[in-house]
């Protein structure tokens, strides 16, 4: 998996290929900063999603287990 470190690095090598070391200073913060969010967007995507299938399921579980919550 990529961290932001090496998607940082692979852009800033990038940039500095293309523009010399402005380049690469803007293209590695823009690339870490990117990535950065983007992981923030989609792991609270994702937490919403459970939560909302949790909400769904909220009075369930299956439909024959209603006798083993009730006490004799």
């Amino acid at each position: 998996m990529f961290g932001a470190f090496s998607i940082g690095k692979k852009a800033a090598k990038y940039g500095y290929k293309k523009f010399g070391v402005p380049g690469a200073v803007v293209a590695g913060a823009g690339g870490a900063a990117g990535y950065a969010a983007f992981k923030k967007k989609t792991k609270s995507a994702v937490k919403e999603e459970i939560d909302d299938d949790d909400d769904e399921n909220a009075g369930g579980g299956r439909p024959g287990d209603e006798h083993l919550s009730k006490s004799p």
